[in-house]
């Protein structure tokens, strides 16, 4: 089933797929005239999730992280949609 491949392999294609499109809708919205603002909304807006301040202290081992955060916007899909579509081509 799925090509007999590990699961490690489906998270890193699902997160390369997420990071591809966003960063493509990141540069459409980039590329695109002041005026045309729905545009420029409707590709470089997002919806984020964040979780912060984290962290532990042990002995000898002090770990602090700020803020976990996940963003994600229209073309964060199509970028998984690329990707399943190419996965199939090779």
């Amino acid at each position: 089933m799925l090509h007999d491949r590990p699961t490690g392999f489906w998270v890193f294609i699902a997160v390369a797929g997420m990071v591809c499109g966003t960063v493509m809708g990141e540069a459409v919205a980039s590329v695109l005239p002041d005026t045309s603002y729905a545009l420029r909304q409707f590709f470089s807006g997002s919806a984020g999730v964040s979780l912060g301040p984290f962290g532990f202290d042990l002995f000898i081992l002090r770990f602090r992280l700020e803020e976990v955060a996940l963003r994600v916007n229209i073309m964060t899909f199509v970028g998984l949609l690329v990707v399943g579509f190419l996965y199939r081509w090779f």
